[in-house]
Protein backbone atom coordinates (compact mmCIF):
# COMPACT_ATOMS: atom_id res chain seq x y z
CA UNK A 1 0.00 0.00 0.00
CA UNK A 2 2.77 2.09 0.72
CA UNK A 3 4.40 1.72 -2.28
CA UNK A 4 1.18 2.43 -4.68
CA UNK A 5 0.45 5.61 -2.11
CA UNK A 6 4.08 6.96 -2.94
CA UNK A 7 3.54 5.69 -6.83
CA UNK A 8 0.68 8.61 -7.60
CA UNK A 9 1.76 10.87 -5.14
CA UNK A 10 5.39 11.34 -6.96
CA UNK A 11 3.23 11.10 -10.39
CA UNK A 12 0.82 14.10 -8.51
CA UNK A 13 4.00 15.83 -7.90
CA UNK A 14 5.55 15.72 -11.16
CA UNK A 15 2.71 17.02 -12.80
CA UNK A 16 2.60 19.55 -10.27
CA UNK A 17 6.31 20.78 -11.23
CA UNK A 18 5.32 20.80 -14.95
CA UNK A 19 2.54 22.93 -14.28
CA UNK A 20 4.71 25.78 -12.38
CA UNK A 21 6.81 25.15 -14.87
CA UNK A 22 10.04 24.07 -12.21
CA UNK A 23 9.43 26.95 -9.96
CA UNK A 24 10.83 25.28 -6.70
CA UNK A 25 9.91 25.85 -2.97
CA UNK A 26 7.08 23.63 -3.68
CA UNK A 27 5.81 19.96 -2.19
CA UNK A 28 3.06 17.83 -1.65
CA UNK A 29 2.74 15.62 0.90
CA UNK A 30 0.67 13.39 2.93
CA UNK A 31 -0.28 13.41 6.89
CA UNK A 32 -2.97 12.36 8.71
CA UNK A 33 -4.64 10.99 5.96
CA UNK A 34 -4.88 14.59 4.52
CA UNK A 35 -3.15 15.91 1.07
CA UNK A 36 -0.94 18.62 2.18
CA UNK A 37 0.56 21.51 0.39
CA UNK A 38 4.08 23.43 1.42
CA UNK A 39 5.39 26.64 0.20
CA UNK A 40 7.54 29.20 1.40
CA UNK A 41 5.62 31.44 -0.95
CA UNK A 42 2.03 30.89 0.92
CA UNK A 43 1.54 34.41 2.07
CA UNK A 44 1.32 34.96 5.94
CA UNK A 45 -1.66 33.53 7.70
CA UNK A 46 -4.06 36.28 9.40
CA UNK A 47 -2.84 35.61 12.96
CA UNK A 48 0.63 35.67 11.67
CA UNK A 49 0.29 39.10 9.55
CA UNK A 50 -0.66 39.95 13.18
CA UNK A 51 2.53 38.78 15.07
CA UNK A 52 4.46 40.59 12.13
CA UNK A 53 3.36 44.07 13.13
CA UNK A 54 4.92 43.32 16.60
CA UNK A 55 8.07 42.78 14.88
CA UNK A 56 8.02 38.75 15.16
CA UNK A 57 8.23 38.18 11.26
CA UNK A 58 10.44 39.20 9.07
CA UNK A 59 9.80 38.38 5.87
CA UNK A 60 6.87 35.81 3.95
CA UNK A 61 9.90 34.30 2.51
CA UNK A 62 11.77 32.93 5.31
CA UNK A 63 8.46 30.39 6.59
CA UNK A 64 7.40 27.21 5.11
CA UNK A 65 4.07 27.12 5.35
CA UNK A 66 1.36 24.33 4.99
CA UNK A 67 -2.22 24.03 3.78
CA UNK A 68 -4.40 20.93 4.22
CA UNK A 69 -6.10 20.50 0.85
CA UNK A 70 -9.98 19.75 0.46
CA UNK A 71 -9.45 17.05 -1.73
CA UNK A 72 -8.70 13.59 0.25
CA UNK A 73 -5.69 11.60 -0.91
CA UNK A 74 -5.16 9.13 -2.98
CA UNK A 75 -4.72 7.51 -6.60
CA UNK A 76 -8.71 7.91 -7.43
CA UNK A 77 -8.74 11.82 -6.47
CA UNK A 78 -5.40 12.42 -8.23
CA UNK A 79 -7.01 14.72 -11.22
CA UNK A 80 -9.04 16.44 -8.26
CA UNK A 81 -6.47 16.89 -6.74
CA UNK A 82 -3.79 18.55 -9.26
CA UNK A 83 -6.32 21.18 -10.01
CA UNK A 84 -6.63 22.24 -6.90
CA UNK A 85 -3.03 22.89 -6.12
CA UNK A 86 -2.72 24.34 -10.09
CA UNK A 87 -5.34 26.90 -8.79
CA UNK A 88 -3.68 27.30 -5.45
CA UNK A 89 -0.62 28.14 -6.94
CA UNK A 90 -1.92 30.29 -9.84
CA UNK A 91 -3.62 32.69 -6.96
CA UNK A 92 -1.07 32.82 -5.47
CA UNK A 93 1.30 33.65 -8.15
CA UNK A 94 -1.15 36.58 -8.98
CA UNK A 95 -1.68 37.72 -5.05
CA UNK A 96 -5.45 36.88 -4.63
CA UNK A 97 -5.30 33.82 -2.96
CA UNK A 98 -6.08 33.72 0.65
CA UNK A 99 -6.17 31.66 3.70
CA UNK A 100 -9.34 30.17 4.55
CA UNK A 101 -11.28 31.87 6.86
CA UNK A 102 -10.60 30.13 10.36
CA UNK A 103 -14.37 31.04 11.83
CA UNK A 104 -15.54 29.18 8.82
CA UNK A 105 -15.77 25.06 8.92
CA UNK A 106 -13.65 23.76 6.53
CA UNK A 107 -14.53 21.27 3.83
CA UNK A 108 -13.31 18.32 5.73
CA UNK A 109 -15.07 19.04 8.92
CA UNK A 110 -18.27 17.15 10.62
CA UNK A 111 -21.09 18.70 11.24
CA UNK A 112 -20.60 21.41 8.70
CA UNK A 113 -23.74 20.70 6.81
CA UNK A 114 -26.22 21.22 9.76
CA UNK A 115 -28.25 23.75 9.60
CA UNK A 116 -26.92 25.62 12.24
CA UNK A 117 -23.79 26.04 10.40
CA UNK A 118 -25.47 27.01 7.32
CA UNK A 119 -27.20 29.62 9.08
CA UNK A 120 -24.31 31.27 10.15
CA UNK A 121 -22.60 30.45 6.50
CA UNK A 122 -25.92 32.59 5.01
CA UNK A 123 -25.29 35.22 7.63
CA UNK A 124 -21.61 35.86 6.76
CA UNK A 125 -22.70 35.81 3.24
CA UNK A 126 -25.47 38.35 3.56
CA UNK A 127 -22.58 40.97 5.18
CA UNK A 128 -20.42 40.10 2.08
CA UNK A 129 -23.31 41.18 -0.70
CA UNK A 130 -25.55 43.94 0.89
CA UNK A 131 -24.05 47.06 0.22
CA UNK A 132 -21.39 45.79 -2.21
CA UNK A 133 -23.10 44.16 -4.85
CA UNK A 134 -26.83 43.95 -4.00
CA UNK A 135 -29.22 45.69 -1.80
CA UNK A 136 -30.81 44.07 1.42
CA UNK A 137 -34.03 43.96 -0.75
CA UNK A 138 -32.87 41.91 -3.48
CA UNK A 139 -31.44 39.59 -0.58
CA UNK A 140 -34.86 39.61 1.06
CA UNK A 141 -35.97 38.72 -2.66
CA UNK A 142 -33.43 36.36 -4.72
CA UNK A 143 -30.74 35.10 -2.39
CA UNK A 144 -32.61 34.56 1.20
CA UNK A 145 -35.80 32.25 0.52
CA UNK A 146 -33.44 29.61 -1.30
CA UNK A 147 -31.01 29.41 1.44
CA UNK A 148 -33.42 28.87 4.03
CA UNK A 149 -34.83 26.33 2.04
CA UNK A 150 -31.46 24.79 1.70
CA UNK A 151 -31.01 24.80 5.60
CA UNK A 152 -34.72 23.57 6.15
CA UNK A 153 -33.55 20.47 3.56
CA UNK A 154 -30.44 19.96 6.91
CA UNK A 155 -32.52 20.12 8.98
CA UNK A 156 -34.50 16.33 7.96
CA UNK A 157 -31.44 14.37 8.82
CA UNK A 158 -27.60 13.95 9.16
CA UNK A 159 -26.25 14.83 5.93
CA UNK A 160 -22.69 13.56 5.42
CA UNK A 161 -22.51 14.35 1.85
CA UNK A 162 -22.34 17.58 -0.51
CA UNK A 163 -23.84 16.50 -3.42
CA UNK A 164 -26.68 14.54 -1.75
CA UNK A 165 -28.02 17.40 0.34
CA UNK A 166 -27.61 20.09 -2.39
CA UNK A 167 -29.88 17.52 -4.71
CA UNK A 168 -32.49 16.99 -2.27
CA UNK A 169 -32.63 21.03 -1.63
CA UNK A 170 -32.82 21.40 -5.97
CA UNK A 171 -35.93 19.13 -6.36
CA UNK A 172 -37.84 21.27 -3.84
CA UNK A 173 -38.41 22.82 -7.11
CA UNK A 174 -40.05 21.61 -10.56
CA UNK A 175 -36.80 20.72 -13.03
CA UNK A 176 -36.16 23.36 -15.82
CA UNK A 177 -37.80 25.83 -13.65
CA UNK A 178 -36.67 29.19 -13.51
CA UNK A 179 -36.84 29.20 -9.09
CA UNK A 180 -34.42 25.93 -9.80
CA UNK A 181 -32.05 27.80 -11.56
CA UNK A 182 -32.19 30.39 -9.20
CA UNK A 183 -31.26 28.12 -6.05
CA UNK A 184 -28.55 26.25 -7.93
CA UNK A 185 -26.77 29.58 -8.60
CA UNK A 186 -27.38 30.49 -5.05
CA UNK A 187 -26.43 27.90 -3.50
CA UNK A 188 -23.33 27.41 -5.28
CA UNK A 189 -22.45 31.30 -4.61
CA UNK A 190 -22.79 30.12 -0.69
CA UNK A 191 -20.57 27.10 -1.41
CA UNK A 192 -17.92 29.53 -3.16
CA UNK A 193 -18.10 31.99 -0.71
CA UNK A 194 -17.08 29.52 1.89
CA UNK A 195 -14.78 27.84 0.02
CA UNK A 196 -16.04 24.79 -0.18
CA UNK A 197 -15.88 22.74 -3.56
CA UNK A 198 -18.98 22.71 -5.63
CA UNK A 199 -20.44 18.71 -6.83
CA UNK A 200 -19.87 18.76 -10.71
CA UNK A 201 -22.57 16.39 -10.56
CA UNK A 202 -25.21 19.15 -9.81
CA UNK A 203 -24.44 20.88 -13.00
CA UNK A 204 -27.36 18.86 -14.81
CA UNK A 205 -29.70 19.86 -11.90
CA UNK A 206 -29.68 24.06 -13.24
CA UNK A 207 -31.71 23.18 -15.99
CA UNK A 208 -32.23 26.22 -18.51
CA UNK A 209 -34.90 28.05 -16.34
CA UNK A 210 -37.31 27.86 -18.76
CA UNK A 211 -40.72 25.78 -18.06
CA UNK A 212 -42.58 24.35 -20.96
CA UNK A 213 -43.90 27.26 -23.18
CA UNK A 214 -47.89 27.62 -23.49
CA UNK A 215 -48.87 26.35 -26.85
CA UNK A 216 -51.31 29.15 -27.16
CA UNK A 217 -47.66 31.52 -26.76
CA UNK A 218 -47.90 34.79 -24.47
CA UNK A 219 -50.65 35.41 -23.01
CA UNK A 220 -51.54 39.06 -24.71
CA UNK A 221 -54.62 41.53 -24.63
CA UNK A 222 -56.84 41.57 -27.32
CA UNK A 223 -57.72 45.08 -28.25
CA UNK A 224 -61.41 44.70 -27.31
CA UNK A 225 -59.82 43.62 -23.97
CA UNK A 226 -57.91 47.09 -23.85
CA UNK A 227 -61.08 48.56 -24.15
CA UNK A 228 -62.58 47.30 -21.37
CA UNK A 229 -59.99 47.37 -19.20
CA UNK A 230 -60.05 51.35 -19.94
CA UNK A 231 -63.43 51.42 -19.64
CA UNK A 232 -63.61 49.73 -16.09
CA UNK A 233 -60.61 51.83 -14.60
CA UNK A 234 -62.64 54.91 -15.43
CA UNK A 235 -65.58 53.54 -13.56
CA UNK A 236 -63.12 52.50 -10.96
CA UNK A 237 -61.83 54.75 -7.63
CA UNK A 238 -58.46 54.76 -9.52
CA UNK A 239 -57.76 58.27 -10.74
CA UNK A 240 -56.60 59.86 -14.00
CA UNK A 241 -53.42 59.36 -13.63
CA UNK A 242 -53.30 55.64 -13.46
CA UNK A 243 -55.12 55.62 -16.43
CA UNK A 244 -51.92 57.67 -18.22
CA UNK A 245 -49.77 54.78 -16.81
CA UNK A 246 -51.75 52.19 -18.32
CA UNK A 247 -51.74 53.74 -21.69
CA UNK A 248 -48.06 54.19 -21.21
CA UNK A 249 -48.24 50.43 -21.30
CA UNK A 250 -50.67 49.87 -23.85
CA UNK A 251 -49.13 52.19 -26.52
CA UNK A 252 -45.52 52.06 -25.69
CA UNK A 253 -45.32 48.51 -24.67
CA UNK A 254 -43.47 49.09 -21.27
CA UNK A 255 -42.75 46.87 -18.38
CA UNK A 256 -44.31 48.54 -15.38
CA UNK A 257 -40.68 49.84 -14.01
CA UNK A 258 -39.75 51.39 -16.78
CA UNK A 259 -42.37 54.09 -15.80
CA UNK A 260 -39.69 55.60 -13.41
CA UNK A 261 -38.18 58.43 -15.37
CA UNK A 262 -40.13 58.32 -18.25
CA UNK A 263 -40.78 61.50 -20.81
CA UNK A 264 -43.26 62.00 -23.39
CA UNK A 265 -42.40 63.74 -25.82
CA UNK A 266 -43.76 64.52 -29.27
CA UNK A 267 -41.39 64.78 -32.66
CA UNK A 268 -41.67 65.75 -36.03
CA UNK A 269 -41.19 63.10 -39.07
CA UNK A 270 -39.39 63.89 -42.15
CA UNK A 271 -38.51 67.39 -41.21
CA UNK A 272 -42.07 68.19 -40.96
CA UNK A 273 -42.08 71.25 -38.84
CA UNK A 274 -43.71 71.81 -35.71
CA UNK A 275 -47.55 72.00 -35.41
CA UNK A 276 -47.02 70.02 -39.14
CA UNK A 277 -49.13 66.76 -39.36
CA UNK A 278 -46.25 64.65 -40.00
CA UNK A 279 -45.32 64.36 -35.95
CA UNK A 280 -45.23 61.39 -33.31
CA UNK A 281 -45.70 60.99 -30.27
CA UNK A 282 -42.33 59.38 -28.25
CA UNK A 283 -41.47 57.98 -24.86
CA UNK A 284 -38.11 58.48 -24.08
CA UNK A 285 -37.28 55.27 -21.22
CA UNK A 286 -34.41 56.16 -18.79
CA UNK A 287 -35.18 53.13 -16.72
CA UNK A 288 -32.18 50.47 -17.07
CA UNK A 289 -33.19 46.31 -15.96
CA UNK A 290 -30.09 44.60 -14.53
CA UNK A 291 -29.59 41.34 -16.25
CA UNK A 292 -26.64 38.89 -16.37
CA UNK A 293 -25.58 40.42 -19.83
CA UNK A 294 -25.38 43.74 -18.01
CA UNK A 295 -28.21 46.91 -18.51
CA UNK A 296 -30.52 46.97 -21.00
CA UNK A 297 -33.63 48.93 -21.76
CA UNK A 298 -32.80 52.83 -21.96
CA UNK A 299 -34.48 53.25 -25.12
CA UNK A 300 -36.65 55.97 -27.19
CA UNK A 301 -40.25 54.28 -28.42
CA UNK A 302 -42.36 55.52 -30.73
CA UNK A 303 -46.35 55.36 -30.09
CA UNK A 304 -47.38 52.41 -31.24
CA UNK A 305 -51.54 52.47 -30.38
CA UNK A 306 -54.36 49.28 -31.27
CA UNK A 307 -55.80 49.52 -34.77
CA UNK A 308 -58.90 51.51 -32.97
CA UNK A 309 -57.29 54.07 -31.76
CA UNK A 310 -56.78 57.99 -32.77
CA UNK A 311 -53.03 58.33 -33.68
CA UNK A 312 -52.75 60.99 -30.47
CA UNK A 313 -53.42 57.81 -28.31
CA UNK A 314 -56.75 59.41 -27.10
CA UNK A 315 -54.88 62.69 -26.18
CA UNK A 316 -52.13 60.74 -24.21
CA UNK A 317 -49.64 64.05 -24.18
CA UNK A 318 -52.12 66.13 -23.27
CA UNK A 319 -53.65 64.08 -20.16
CA UNK A 320 -49.58 63.17 -19.56
CA UNK A 321 -49.42 67.30 -19.26
CA UNK A 322 -52.38 67.29 -17.14
CA UNK A 323 -52.04 64.54 -14.85
CA UNK A 324 -48.59 63.30 -14.98
CA UNK A 325 -48.05 59.69 -13.53
CA UNK A 326 -48.98 58.76 -10.05
CA UNK A 327 -46.41 60.04 -7.82
CA UNK A 328 -46.99 57.00 -5.18
CA UNK A 329 -46.71 53.85 -8.17
CA UNK A 330 -43.34 55.15 -9.56
CA UNK A 331 -42.01 55.42 -6.26
CA UNK A 332 -42.81 52.10 -5.33
CA UNK A 333 -39.69 49.72 -5.65
CA UNK A 334 -41.70 47.35 -7.80
CA UNK A 335 -44.89 49.35 -9.82
CA UNK A 336 -45.71 46.09 -11.58
CA UNK A 337 -46.54 44.47 -8.60
CA UNK A 338 -49.10 47.23 -7.57
CA UNK A 339 -50.63 47.43 -11.02
CA UNK A 340 -51.07 43.73 -10.82
CA UNK A 341 -53.33 44.11 -7.53
CA UNK A 342 -55.31 47.21 -9.46
CA UNK A 343 -55.68 44.33 -12.16
CA UNK A 344 -56.79 41.74 -9.86
CA UNK A 345 -58.89 44.30 -8.18
CA UNK A 346 -60.62 45.71 -11.84
CA UNK A 347 -61.44 41.56 -12.78
CA UNK A 348 -64.28 41.70 -10.06
CA UNK A 349 -66.08 44.40 -11.68
CA UNK A 350 -69.15 43.96 -13.97
CA UNK A 351 -68.23 43.58 -16.85
CA UNK A 352 -68.86 47.44 -19.03
CA UNK A 353 -68.40 45.88 -22.08
CA UNK A 354 -66.93 42.14 -22.39
CA UNK A 355 -65.05 40.12 -19.89
CA UNK A 356 -61.32 40.15 -19.29
CA UNK A 357 -59.38 36.94 -18.49
CA UNK A 358 -58.76 36.07 -15.35
CA UNK A 359 -55.17 35.10 -16.50
CA UNK A 360 -53.90 38.54 -17.76
CA UNK A 361 -51.54 40.32 -16.15
CA UNK A 362 -49.89 43.77 -16.74
CA UNK A 363 -47.34 42.41 -18.71
CA UNK A 364 -50.14 41.02 -21.21
CA UNK A 365 -50.19 44.73 -22.45
CA UNK A 366 -46.61 44.78 -23.40
CA UNK A 367 -47.29 41.21 -25.13
CA UNK A 368 -49.91 42.84 -27.43
CA UNK A 369 -47.44 45.69 -28.24
CA UNK A 370 -44.92 43.11 -29.19
CA UNK A 371 -47.38 41.50 -31.76
CA UNK A 372 -48.60 44.77 -32.93
CA UNK A 373 -45.08 45.46 -34.00
CA UNK A 374 -44.63 41.65 -35.83
CA UNK A 375 -48.15 40.91 -37.34
CA UNK A 376 -49.35 44.62 -37.55
CA UNK A 377 -46.68 46.83 -39.28
CA UNK A 378 -44.62 43.56 -40.31
CA UNK A 379 -40.96 44.56 -38.29
CA UNK A 380 -38.52 41.85 -38.61
CA UNK A 381 -37.47 40.11 -34.73
CA UNK A 382 -34.21 42.43 -34.72
CA UNK A 383 -36.16 45.61 -35.48
CA UNK A 384 -39.07 44.63 -32.35
CA UNK A 385 -36.48 43.34 -30.50
CA UNK A 386 -35.03 47.18 -30.36
CA UNK A 387 -38.06 48.52 -29.65
CA UNK A 388 -38.82 46.39 -26.94
CA UNK A 389 -35.20 46.42 -24.95
CA UNK A 390 -34.25 43.05 -25.26
CA UNK A 391 -32.13 40.84 -27.44
CA UNK A 392 -33.42 39.30 -30.63
CA UNK A 393 -33.09 35.63 -29.09
CA UNK A 394 -35.75 36.96 -26.13
CA UNK A 395 -38.21 38.40 -28.57
CA UNK A 396 -37.99 35.39 -30.72
CA UNK A 397 -37.82 33.12 -28.11
CA UNK A 398 -41.32 35.03 -26.48
CA UNK A 399 -43.18 35.62 -30.00
CA UNK A 400 -41.78 33.34 -32.37
CA UNK A 401 -44.49 30.66 -32.45
CA UNK A 402 -47.55 33.59 -32.78
CA UNK A 403 -45.36 36.12 -35.52
CA UNK A 404 -45.04 32.76 -37.41
CA UNK A 405 -48.68 31.51 -37.22
CA UNK A 406 -49.84 34.01 -39.42
CA UNK A 407 -47.63 33.52 -42.37
CA UNK A 408 -47.46 29.59 -41.90
CA UNK A 409 -51.48 29.83 -42.62
CA UNK A 410 -51.39 32.14 -45.33
CA UNK A 411 -48.24 29.30 -47.22
CA UNK A 412 -50.52 26.41 -46.06
CA UNK A 413 -53.63 28.00 -47.95
CA UNK A 414 -51.82 29.47 -50.94
CA UNK A 415 -50.93 25.97 -51.57
CA UNK A 416 -53.91 24.23 -51.43
CA UNK A 417 -55.68 27.27 -53.85
CA UNK A 418 -52.66 26.67 -56.40
CA UNK A 419 -52.89 22.77 -55.98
Amino acid sequence: MAGDRQGWLADLSRQFKRHRQGRPGWHLRVKRDRLRLLSDELPPRPDEAQAGQAGQIQSTGQIQRELGLSTPPGPATSAAALAEVCAVFDAVMTGTWRWPDPLLPAAHEAGRLAPATLAQLRSRFSAQLIGERITSRTWDRTYQPYLIKLEQVAAEQVWLDDAQLLSAALRQWPPNSRARQMAHDRMRALWKASQWSWPAELATMRGNGKAAADPAGVMAFQDEEIEELRERISRSRLTASDLVAWDCLIVFGLRPAELKDLQLHQVSLNGAPPGGVSQSLVAVVAHEKQNGQGKVGARTVPAIPPATWHSDCNALLDRWDEHGLPSRLVALPSPGRAMAHQLWRLHSQKAAQGQLRADLTPYGLRHAFALRLGVDLGLSVRESAELMGHSPAVHLAAYGRQLDKPKLLEKVTNMLWNS
